[in-house]
């Protein structure tokens, strides 16, 4: 064993340039290298990827590697083929084909990393391949995608033990995670037969974080107050919720001196991988984005990260926020909330999660769009239609895409979105004729052009349009898009010896079974799911209203017990726990609770009523919403009523 790990450590500088593992790192590649069942819970930046990654650079086998997440997967695989690590990737939306020549390659031991998306592990092409493929390692990334309780649940994910039983018991298993509760935790551990684990928990204290959450009616001020405040401290990065609130915060900055950029779906994706950059670089101090921005990016130096809308769970929170700081330098994660917040929010997420009625109008329009008969199978991706599935469910684009994705989330399509720009090219000659074209071709440079791009598109493309990213072709063919498109031109119009056509960025679907009379999702499904997300925006409102230390409640919420007050939170420096304790009595609380037992009530009327202070009133609000109390009543801002948690007794 002590071999193995000298290796490892080798093989970290070989190919990271790292002298040494971090902190819990050399733990988790110890316990995967001694064969122990392993279990990783390291924090956002805790670098859970070198866990699995390095350890596959000493075995003579493959590691394969389960992860939910195309572009994530794509990102990773071309990282690890820059320093050298042979890597590849596949899932449902690469052609059949090109999944059977990956495992080929696989098989003669062309990889020592396999990425693997979870529904295609019960595929019956892997399962030929699987025995053959000599996996030494199993690594389970984002593994809280097994838990329903997991904020990402992904169905497909709780089979993969299923999917594996014929891996022989010598193989080694390691699931890794950022985001896991106590229970996503067991049920982890139970759902992959992880007995005698050994779980590595590197703790979710992050000392140099100042937590602060900023109670405010005039939100708008104090988002140009902090900025400009945490601005002084170095780069920074706000998540604004809309692509509205995005474009018009990084116009206003800009304008006021500060560079800034906006980042969303809606930008083209050169784009934002360019905004990225400039971040991470430090020649734009400043991105304004929502939620889709952060995979797989990593600024080391990012001094501060502001929420202006409250994010739906603590586990997006701790991710989002965890941004800052991560080189252990004092930053500052900062949360703006007004009471109207927590409202809105669980009315956007009742609104737009979609009833059964409203997934069966989608799925069956979906499989209309694409002309499935009932008992069909669909062989390859195809290009989303969203307009189409619209016009035929007549429901809005807004309704169909959360249908869609939350289709994905179940196992029931496989939906990638926003898949690189390509060319699709196919050979119209025979491989004889083709060959007979570039003996006798003038041009020495076209006959070259033409072998190398036969040589790149394999022999598929002589029957059936072959797919190649355009980043990739234009770095193999040594060309700029210009010429390229230029010389397929000749090569079509010209020569007449191949067609093509340009797809641009697009999202493709593929309907993962056979297409069924009815939705294969029961009611209590759909809406066990909704019910859940909405637990965790009321464990998410909780963490705002408390009024004892943040990074205590929040270590507590991912089963890190025992912290003490960190003593640097906005509650620890403003002592408003002591504030709380003289104003959170049982007598008070117990008056308080006896008036909104009969009614809905407001703040207002409570201090009126028992003659409390504002401030009074403030605070034991805050530790009755805190501790699940009461809750902000739906039909009227401003007041509160019991929580079904404190009704039942």
């Amino acid at each position: 064993m002590q071999e193995l790990f000298k290796k490892a450590e080798e093989n970290l500088q070989k190919y990271w340039g790292f002298d040494s593992f971090r902190s819990g790192q050399d733990k988790a590649v110890e316990s995967v290298l001694a064969g122990k069942k392993t279990l990783v819970l390291f924090p956002t930046g805790g670098g859970k990827s070198l866990c699995f990654q390095v350890p596959a650079t000493v075995f003579e086998g493959l590691t394969l590697v389960i992860s939910p997440l195309v572009a994530l997967m794509q990102d990773q695989v071309e990282q690890l083929k820059a320093k050298g690590v042979s890597a590849t990737f596949i899932n449902s939306t690469i052609p059949n084909y090109e999944v059977e020549q990956r495992l080929i390659n696989a098989r003669n031991g062309m990889y020592k990393l396999l990425y693997c998306a979870p529904e295609r592990l019960s595929s019956e092409l892997f399962q030929f391949e699987l025995e053959g493929l000599g996996v030494e390692m199993v690594a389970i990334d984002e593994a809280h995608c097994i838990s329903e309780w997991g904020h990402d649940f992904r169905p497909a994910y709780r089979d993969i033990r299923s999917s594996l039983q014929v891996l022989p018991d010598s193989t080694r298993w390691i699931a890794l995670t950022a985001s896991a509760t106590p229970e996503v935790q067991q049920d982890i551990l139970e759902n992959l037969q992880f007995e005698e684990a050994n779980i590595l928990a590197k703790g979710f204290e992050r000392p140099n974080l100042k937590w602060w959450v900023v109670h405010t009616s005039k939100k708008r001020e104090k988002l140009i107050e902090s900025v400009e405040k945490a601005s002084k401290k170095g780069d920074g990065l706000i998540y604004g919720g809309t692509r509205k609130n995005c474009e018009y915060w990084a116009g206003f900055f800009s304008k006021k001196g500060l560079s800034s950029e906006p980042y969303h779906a809606g930008i083209d994706a050169e784009l934002r991988k360019e905004v990225q950059q400039r971040w991470i670089s430090g020649e734009t101090p400043l991105v304004v984005a929502t939620n889709a921005f952060g995979m797989g990016i990593d600024k080391p130096d990012c001094r501060y990260v502001i929420h202006d809308e409250m994010p739906y769970s603590l586990e997006a929170y701790y991710q989002e926020a965890g941004r800052a700081g991560r080189d252990g330098e004092e930053a500052f994660p900062v949360l703006l909330y007004k009471e109207s917040d927590f409202i809105a929010a669980e009315n956007r997420l009742k609104k737009s999660y979609p009833t059964r009625e409203e997934f069966e109008k989608v799925y069956q329009a979906l499989c209309d769009s694409f002309h499935m008969a009932v008992g069909s199978f669909m062989e390859e991706p195809r290009l989303l239609d969203l307009d189409n599935v619209a016009l035929r469910s007549r429901l809005s684009p807004s309704v169909c895409r959360s249908v869609i994705r939350l289709l994905n989330q179940f196992n029931v399509i496989a939906l990638q979105e926003e898949v690189k720009a390509a060319f699709a090219i196919q050979f119209m000659l025979s491989r004889e004729m083709l060959q007979k074209f570039k003996e006798r071709c003038k041009n020495p440079e076209k006959a070259e052009f033409v072998d190398k791009l036969e040589r790149l598109l394999g022999a598929n493309s002589f029957s059936d349009l072959a797919e190649i990213e355009e980043e990739t072709i234009l770095k193999k063919l040594e060309v700029n898009r210009n010429t390229l498109v230029k010389a397929l031109n000749v090569l079509m119009q010209s020569d007449q010896i191949l067609a093509y056509h340009v797809m641009k960025e697009r999202d493709v679907v593929k309907v993962i079974e056979a297409r069924s009379s009815k939705l294969p999702l029961s009611k209590d499904q759909v809406e066990r799911h909704r019910n859940v997300l909405l637990s965790k925006l009321d464990m998410m409102n909780r963490f705002i209203n408390t009024t004892g230390c943040r990074e205590v409640f929040l270590r507590n919420y991912f089963g890190d017990t025992g912290a003490s007050d960190c003593g640097h939170c906005d509650n620890c420096l403003n002592q408003e726990g002591s504030k709380t304790n003289a104003a959170v009595t049982e007598d008070k609380i117990s008056k308080v609770l006896e008036m909104i037992k009969e009614e809905p009530i407001s703040a207002l009327q409570v201090s009126r009523d028992l003659g409390y202070s504002k401030e009074e009133i403030r605070l034991i609000f805050r530790f009755l919403v805190s501790e699940g109390k009461i809750k902000a009543f739906d039909e009227a801002p401003g007041y509160y009523s019991l929580s079904s948690e404190s009704a039942r007794f």
